[in-house]
C-alpha cells in the first residue's frame, strides 16, 4: 500500500519528524533510487494522478476574476495531454538533447509544454517580456529546435516578437502557436497538432534514458533575467 507521500517509497503512513541531527543524516543516507519513486517529472505527475485522478490538477481563472468559475484540468486530463504533447515533440523531430523552447503567459497550455518538453527533451521557458535581442540569445545559446508561442492576442506582444527572432535561430525544427496556427508559413496550430497524437503511452524509444539520466543529474534552464546590451533584432 502506498504511504503518505507519492513519491516516497520508505516514509509510510506518518511524515518523520526529522528532529535531530542524526535522524536527518539516516534519512539522507537512503539513496535516492531506493526512496524516490519517480525517475522524472514525468513519472512523478503519472503517480499523483493515479491516487487521485478526478482531483484539481489546475484550476484556471480565464478572465483573472476570482469571481468567475474556474476552468479545472483534472489530473486525468492532465496527463493525457502531457503525453500528447511529449508525442507531439518527438512528431516534430526532437531527439534526446533537444531543446524546446517556449514562451507563454500561465494558461494551462504552459504547464503542458513544459512537463510534456521535459518528457520528450529538455524544456526551456523563456520570459516573453524580455527585448528581441535578449530573447534570441538565449534560443540561440539553449540550441533551440521547437518553440512554443501565444499566437496573435490583445494585450500582449508575445507573437511579435517570435516574428522578428525565428530567422535568427539556426537550429530552429518548428514553431508551434498556442492559437489558430498558420500552415502557409509553418506555422503549427498547438491544438491540432496535439490532438492527433496518444494520451496513453509515450510513443518516444529515447524516454528511458532521459529518465535514467536525470536520477542524478540536475539540468540548468536559461537565465530569465535581462541584461543591458546594444545591439538590437531587426
Amino acid at each position: 500500500m502506498a504511504g503518505i507521500h507519492a513519491l516516497d517509497r520508505l516514509i509510510g503512513n506518518d511524515y518523520p519528524d526529522l528532529a535531530t541531527d542524526a535522524e536527518v543524516r539516516a534519512f539522507e543516507q537512503v539513496p535516492y533510487a531506493d526512496r524516490v519513486a519517480a525517475e522524472s517529472t514525468y513519472d512523478a505527475i503519472k503517480l499523483g494522478a493515479a491516487r487521485n485522478p478526478d482531483g484539481a490538477a489546475i484550476q484556471f481563472l480565464q478572465n483573472a476574476d476570482p469571481a468567475d468559475t474556474p476552468l479545472v484540468v483534472t489530473y486525468r486530463d492532465f496527463i493525457a495531454r502531457v503525453t500528447q504533447a511529449a508525442n507531439m515533440f518527438h512528431a516534430l523531430g526532437v531527439e534526446k538533447g533537444d531543446v524546446i523552447s517556449f514562451m507563454l503567459p500561465l494558461v494551462p497550455d504552459a504547464f503542458v509544454t513544459l512537463f510534456g518538453a521535459e518528457a520528450a527533451g529538455i524544456a526551456n521557458p523563456v520570459n516573453p517580456l524580455l527585448e528581441p535581442h535578449q530573447i534570441v540569445e538565449i534560443l540561440e545559446a539553449a540550441n533551440t529546435t521547437i518553440l512554443v508561442a501565444l499566437g496573435p492576442m490583445p494585450g500582449t506582444d508575445i507573437w511579435q516578437k517570435v516574428e522578428q527572432v525565428r530567422k535568427h535561430l539556426k537550429h530552429l525544427k518548428a514553431i508551434v502557436q498556442v492559437g489558430p496556427g498558420d500552415p502557409a508559413n509553418g506555422i503549427h496550430s498547438f491544438a491540432k497538432l496535439i490532438e492527433t497524437q496518444p494520451s496513453d503511452r509515450l510513443v518516444a524509444s529515447h524516454h528511458q534514458e532521459l529518465r535514467l539520466e536525470r536520477r542524478h543529474e540536475l539540468r540548468p534552464r536559461a537565465v530569465i533575467g535581462s541584461r543591458d546590451r546594444s545591439e538590437q533584432v531587426p
